[in-house]
């Protein structure tokens, strides 16, 4: 009985030190893995654009996407709501033209999630079945799977940003991937459990 005890005791100190290894391999993972820089051309028939706000590089790399006519239409998900098209023209040097023709914003996203809901309403809207998905590296793991639970339909091709990301910052992006990734796991658990077998008869 003290022996179990010892362990059982024992093991619950070292959880933590198991928990950290994890972590850290998990997270190295997820390092090595950041998707790399698209490079052109893409398919000629990609719809719309969508640029999440919220780092360096990523409105560039819209309009760079845009002129280049990889589609018609982009949407920036995630605007500031006091932020006009001036200051945004101003800010990356676009054409202000651009933003009556061929750009439209989203203001009422607050995160990642809502900025998927948003865009996927845009695109129903205007009939987009091809999108192309503009953010940060370290953000395109968890912005696919939410666009992708919010758009099952649709087909979404990732435009990586690179840059030199605080390490901090690539750290609370992976907790937050790893939390969607579970979220995702326990959704599709019971879908799946619920679903007939293949031959149309349930096996314990």
């Amino acid at each position: 009985m003290a022996r179990s005890s010892f362990k059982s005791l024992s093991f619950m100190i070292k959880l933590p030190l198991y928990v950290a290894v994890a972590w850290l391999l998990g997270f190295g993972f997820f390092v090595v893995n950041l998707p790399q820089a698209k490079t052109l051309p893409y398919p000629d028939n990609s719809d719309g654009i969508i640029v999440l706000t919220g780092g360096a590089g990523r409105l560039e790399a819209g309009l760079d996407l845009l002129e280049k006519e990889v589609a018609a239409r982009m949407l920036i998900s995630g605007v500031n709501p006091v932020v006009e098209p001036h200051e945004l023209s101003a800010l990356t040097g676009a054409e202000e033209a651009l933003f009556t023709c061929c750009i439209d914003l989203d203001r009422a996203a607050p995160n990642t999630a809502g900025n998927a809901t948003e865009s996927a309403a845009w695109a129903k809207k205007h009939g987009f079945h091809s999108l192309v998905l503009v953010t940060a590296d370290y953000h395109i793991p968890r912005s696919l799977i939410l666009f992708r639970r919010a758009m099952p339909e649709a087909r979404i091709l990732a435009h990586p940003v690179k840059g030199e990301w605080p390490i901090l910052y690539i750290a609370n992006e992976y907790n937050k991937y790893m939390v969607t990734l579970l979220g995702e796991a326990f959704k599709r658990a019971p879908e799946a459990a619920a679903s007939p077998s293949p031959s149309g008869v349930d096996h314990d």
